[in-house]
């Protein structure tokens, strides 16, 4: 039987800003660990009133076992936009660089 790897603290992947218009949530994307399960985290933090970004309970974990399902589902879900034609063709990929780089995102998690 192999260990598990643990993690010493969470890991973040990326973030996004909940919408367009709404700069003042984020959805952050971590993988995190909870009494030995691991887990990707995409959670909605809100800016509180020192500027700080603040996790909220809303969100949603997908355990390790079903992060390809779930990925492959979201590539799924976009072609099938494309399709309908709400959203353009290609890629369109927003970089950690892009969105720290915005002088409203509130900094630190």
């Amino acid at each position: 039987m192999t260990d598990k790897p643990t993690l010493a603290e969470p890991v973040t992947i990326g973030k996004m800003w909940k919408s367009p218009r709404d700069r003042k949530r984020t959805i952050v994307f971590a993988i995190k660990q909870y009494e030995g399960h691991t887990f990707l985290d995409c959670r909605l933090f809100d800016t509180n009133t020192e500027g700080q970004s603040v996790p909220t309970t809303k969100g949603v974990t997908i355990g390790m076992a079903q992060l390809t399902e779930f990925a492959a589902n979201v590539g799924k879900s976009i072609a099938k936009a494309r399709e309908l034609g709400l959203i353009k063709p290609g890629p369109k990929l927003n970089t950690d660089e892009e969105f720290n780089s915005r002088p409203s995102h509130g900094g630190g998690e």
